[in-house]
């Protein structure tokens, strides 16, 4: 379609060659302005512009045969003056390619291919379209077209008299002193007028500027009021959301321990459970372009090596892929890296953000997006840094602040930064007593990292208000999740407590066939929080699975794997320790005897339950046992089914009824003969 008479059009020429074999390419080419629409002088209505066209052999096509034409990107007088054209070229055999270019009105015609591409960090912040300044005139009760609603924003002309700083009265008074000076000095005939034409014309022209000065001033502010109509407002706000009641729970990397670090998955995971808060760490890679990654370099966490800022954006975007199908299990696809602008536009305003640079470089490039293309940050992000680093930017340009110290930071540190600080963070390795003496200091404090609902209890009880969690909906959460086990999918489930966090080794281990799970460390436990805490029935609970020895440890037969159960909190257990709770644990020896003790806080051995050890049949490598505990509001029982005799029979112990149960690797130190479970059920009796 042609473009209407008097509007300026520059035809344009891309050509692409096909990635695979080097001939012509086949595929699009959507071009889109930057802004939602442009208005050009003396052309009736506005452009929306852009399309997407087909590469036909190799060169692009506007559908009917002939050339490409676009808008220039600085046609005098059009509104908004400054704007960019994006153009996403999607070519059969090849990943999408996203590029931003400038159309100079003065050109014959442009080569698509040979335009200088904007930077992504350098365009225009990109307007949300919502109701125009003359439809929210309307809707105030204003009647009229688009002219009488753009005559509306100039206000009257000044009032002269108002403007001028002489008032008639003055004026009069000056021209008769004017007047009166002429004479006393026997002025020639007509000097006194002269006078009085020249006090005019000063008075006048005084008067003309300052009305010109009141105009412009009303022009701007009317300008002003109608652009803010097109800034996206915040759903919720930072201090909507610290002022609802209750603890607030915050994603830690996303949810960094249920999904692979700062990914997109990692960050939608937590926002679809609910949570309104969560953490973008940020570093630059070699062109500017910023990235959600918590170090500086990819080792740890991607399959790639070396600091970020080595990296082209190209390179981050389309070869580092994360590695956390490690320690959540290869049920995982491996996640791409995210650009930290996908994250802005996809959540800004939708729920709060803690965003921190990370590393010194990136600390300008963050500055200098969040104040270009969201200026409306500062609603809904919070900025997130450590006790030293600075924090003038942050609070000169309206951001809520959040200064986490480490424990042994002073009182004279947290007193140097204390004017600009919103919230401190204090971490979970802190002691109570300090965590305490930093809530008194009156402003609200979060911790980091929280693993467990036992962190909660401790830190809430601190008076710490927000927890900085990477299992955000378990430590949020006071109920069960399910009641039986998926550990055929391979992945890692929220409310899972390793002893230790974000650490290979602790992790659970998914085998790669029927649904076995281990733990591959000495003595390891793992906590299954997803269960917690079981709900009984009127006659209690029972927990089955089945459990299995790939090696049986022939040099000492004594040693045993199973479960733990009957703890009031998820805090963590070990055999063979002093743990912080009390509570049961059921072993089966590789000799086949089955035995329940009783753990308490004062003691490393177990209380033997029962009479005697229960001879079951020794294990065979490789051959799947079940295990059943049944817990009554006056009994424990333990059995290994297969044998009406293979059970401890109903012991009268009612000492610990907590709900909350892992897998233990008991004593065994040599993970070859380490135990293995699947099939886990939990049922009401």
């Amino acid at each position: 379609m042609p473009f209407p008479e008097g509007v300026p059009s520059v035809p344009v020429r891309y050509s692409v060659t096909s990635p695979a074999g080097g001939g012509p390419g086949q595929g699009t080419l959507q071009l889109m302005p930057t802004v939602p629409a442009i208005r050009i002088p003396g052309a009736d209505g506005v452009f929306t512009g852009g399309g997407i066209y087909q590469f036909v052999d190799g060169q692009l096509d506007n559908g009917s045969g002939e050339q490409v034409r676009l808008l220039p990107t600085n046609v005098d007088g059009a509104n908004p003056a400054v704007w960019a054209w994006l153009g996403i070229e999607s070519v059969n055999g090849a990943q999408p390619r996203h590029f931003y270019f400038a159309v100079d009105a003065d050109a014959e015609e442009v080569d698509l291919g040979a335009v200088q591409q904007l930077a992504p960090d350098l365009t225009q912040y990109l307007a949300v379209p919502g109701e125009s300044a003359y439809d929210a005139w309307r809707r105030a009760g204003n009647e009229g077209d688009v002219d009488a609603f753009l005559a509306s924003l100039v206000g009257p002309p000044g009032d002269i008299t108002a403007a001028n700083d002489y008032t008639d009265e003055q004026l009069d008074q000056a021209l008769a002193v004017e007047v009166a000076r002429a004479n006393a000095a026997y002025d020639p005939a007509g000097a006194a007028g002269a006078a009085q034409a020249a006090a005019i014309a000063t008075a006048s022209s005084d008067a003309a500027a300052k009305a010109s000065t009141a105009q412009s001033n009303a022009v701007a502010a009317a300008g002003t009021a109608a652009a803010s109509l097109y800034l996206p407002k915040a759903l919720l706000t930072v201090d909507a959301f610290m002022a609802q009641a209750g603890t607030k729970v915050f994603g830690h990397r996303g949810a960094g321990m249920v999904c692979p670090e700062h990914t997109e998955a990692s960050y939608d995971y937590a926002i679809a459970h609910g949570i309104q808060a969560m953490e973008l760490s940020v570093n630059v890679d070699s062109e500017g372009q910023l990235w959600c990654l918590h170090d500086l370099t990819l080792d740890r966490t991607t399959y790639s090596t070396g600091a970020l800022n080595t990296y082209p954006s190209t390179g981050v975007a389309n070869r580092v892929l994360t590695n956390g199908r490690v320690m959540l299990g290869q049920g995982w696809t491996d996640q791409p890296m995210v650009p930290l602008r996908r994250m802005l536009d996809k959540y800004l305003g939708k729920v709060v953000l803690f965003v921190e640079p990370k590393g010194n470089d990136a600390v300008v490039p963050l500055q200098n997006l969040l104040a270009t293309s969201y200026p409306h940050a500062p609603a809904s992000v919070i900025w997130k840094a450590h006790v030293g680093t600075s924090f003038t930017w942050p609070k000169n340009n309206g951001f809520r602040t959040w200064c986490y110290v480490d424990d042994a930071s002073s009182d004279a540190v947290l007193d140097g930064k204390d004017a600009q600080v919103d919230y401190w963070g204090v971490s979970t390795s802190m002691s109570s007593a300090r965590r305490q003496q930093i809530v008194a200091r009156g402003k609200p404090v979060f911790s980091w990292p929280v693993y467990r609902r036992s962190q909660r209890a401790a830190l809430e009880a601190d008076g710490i208000v927000g927890l900085m969690s990477s299992d955000p909906v378990y430590v949020r959460g006071t109920t069960a999740q399910a009641t039986a086990s998926r550990w055929d999918q391979q992945v890692k489930e929220s409310g899972g407590t390793p002893q230790t966090d974000y650490n290979e080794n602790a992790a659970l281990k998914f085998s790669d066939t029927d649904g076995w799970v281990s733990i591959n460390r000495a003595n390891g436990t793992y906590g299954l929080g997803r269960y917690c805490p079981i709900v009984s029935g009127a006659g209690g609970y029972r927990i089955q699975m089945d459990m299995k020895y790939d090696q049986i440890n022939t040099g000492d037969l004594n040693v045993h794997g199973g479960i733990y159960l009957g703890k009031v909190s998820d805090d963590p257990y070990q055999f063979g320790t002093i743990n912080p709770s009390d509570g049961y644990h059921l072993i089966l020896r590789h000799n086949g005897v089955l035995r329940l003790y009783r753990h308490v806080t004062t003691q490393t051995g177990g209380i033997s339950l029962g009479a005697t050890d229960i001879s079951t049949d020794a294990p065979v490598a490789g051959q799947s046992m079940t295990i059943q505990v049944d817990v009554t509001p006056t009994t424990i029982e333990a059995r290994r089914l297969g044998n009406a005799a293979w059970t401890t029979g109903p012991i009268a112990d009612t000492t610990n009824r907590g709900g909350y149960f892992g897998l233990t690797n008991g004593s065994i130190s040599d993970v070859a003969a380490r135990p293995f479970w699947r099939n886990l059920a939990i049922t009401q009796l």
